[in-house]
């Protein structure tokens, strides 16, 4: 395993920690997952062209979330 050092905000950083926490992870894992995402391409990071437009954003972690994502793309495919 490699060290990895990331400068933030101190603020920014106590947000993730306090919430990783209340997820019952820990911030490591939070960064080795977004990391192990955005190789997998999962995880994408870019700019929008002035065209695109961003309808919706699920959180796919909940069984509520994954219903609301699915009647979303039902409703597209009408």
């Amino acid at each position: 395993m490699n060290n990895l050092t990331i400068k933030m905000p101190e603020e920014l950083k106590k947000q993730a920690q306090t919430k990783a926490k209340a997820d019952g992870i820990t911030l490591t894992f939070v960064i080795h997952q977004a990391i192990k995402a955005y190789n997998e391409n999962k995880l994408k990071f870019g700019l929008l062209d002035a065209d695109d437009e961003i309808t919706a954003s699920f959180d796919v972690s909940t069984e509520e979330g994954k219903k609301a994502c699915m009647a979303s793309f039902k409703a597209l495919a009408r």
